[in-house]
């Protein structure tokens, strides 16, 4: 025989052979089988790390987009609207920023000392307000001057026109207090009398504003502070504001549109006669229905006062 094999030993070679491509075979299972969980497992790995990175980024945006939310909210609920143009003034404001007059021990004496300055200022005021018509003309006038006033109005017209009040106060201008009737038995029956009309008007103006803790500090007297029939009670009175710390003040320039001046050209000359050679001015003017030829000569009066160089004022000079 060939190799000198028998039968027996070429069997024995057979099975070898077969046992051999068996393990093989195993191995080979095996490997593949390694080979599919270690890549099954690798793309898990990643499907997962994936859901984490976008779950992360779904998060980072959804907090990045509630603060913007935030931001824009609270930009919207602060934000002011303004007169566009040059201001040369105080800004306007709304309400909600509550920007209020702030009490001054020496505001009277500041006060006092407008009348005798050189400078050339004038502080436009208007008594008797607010009023249906009027004083709506006015404001309209005022902004398209970009000029800013103070308003010494009455609580009984301020109950009756509580927008207008809030109109004025919005576009950045002075509400100071005239009491509340205008009734001069009424105000002058007492010191005491005098004062409650103030505090009167001042519940009015908070109420119109929605804000209570709204203060003037400021007061003007129904035909002014001094003499006349109730001077002793004015003299009482004016005493009794200043232990409260309110301040009073009256004018040095007017145009008349309360007494006889009933046309644009007359309230114009009485208050060119009225100012004389003053620089610093307070000028009263009334805003009540009845005063149309207010209206119409205040247009001519703002621009005398620009073309003289004058600055613009209201108290917020004062109480700020």
């Amino acid at each position: 025989m060939l190799y000198g094999m028998n039968d027996e030993e070429l069997g024995l070679v057979k099975k070898e052979k077969l046992n051999i491509k068996k393990v093989i075979l195993v191995i080979a299972i095996i490997i593949i089988s390694f080979l599919i969980v270690f890549f099954s497992s690798s793309i898990s790995y990643n499907i997962i790390n994936k859901d984490k990175i976008k779950s992360s980024e779904i998060g980072k945006e959804e907090k990045t987009n509630a603060t913007e939310k935030k931001k824009s909210s609270k930009k919207d609920k602060n934000e002011v609207v303004t007169y566009e143009g040059n201001h040369f003034q105080i800004a306007e404001h709304n309400i909600e920023m509550e920007i209020m007059p702030v009490q001054r021990e020496n505001a009277h004496q500041l006060i006092k000392d407008i009348y005798a300055s050189d400078e050339k200022q004038v502080y436009l005021t208007f008594d008797d307000g607010p009023s249906r018509d009027v004083t709506p003309q006015i404001l309209d006038i005022l902004k398209e001057n970009d000029v800013k006033a103070t308003f010494f109005v009455l609580g009984a017209r301020v109950d009756l026109y509580p927008d207008t009040l809030k109109r004025e106060f919005a576009e950045g201008h002075y509400i100071a207090n005239h009491g509340y009737s205008h009734d001069y038995k009424r105000v002058y029956e007492s010191k005491d009398t005098v004062y409650q009309e103030y505090v009167e008007c001042e519940n009015s103006i908070r109420g119109a504003l929605g804000n209570p803790d709204f203060n003037t500090y400021l007061f003007r007297f129904p035909g002014g502070s001094s003499g006349g029939h109730y001077e002793n009670i004015k003299a009482e009175a004016r005493q009794l504001f200043l232990n409260y710390g309110v301040a009073y003040t009256n004018w040095n320039c007017l145009t008349g549109d309360a007494e006889n001046k009933k046309t644009k050209e007359a309230c114009i000359q009485e208050m060119l006669d009225t100012k004389g050679d003053k620089n610093s001015i307070i000028l009263l003017m009334h805003d009540a229905n009845d005063k149309q030829q207010t209206v119409d000569a205040l247009p001519e009066i703002i621009q005398y006062y620009k073309n003289e160089g004058y600055t613009f004022k209201t108290f917020y000079e004062i109480f700020r």
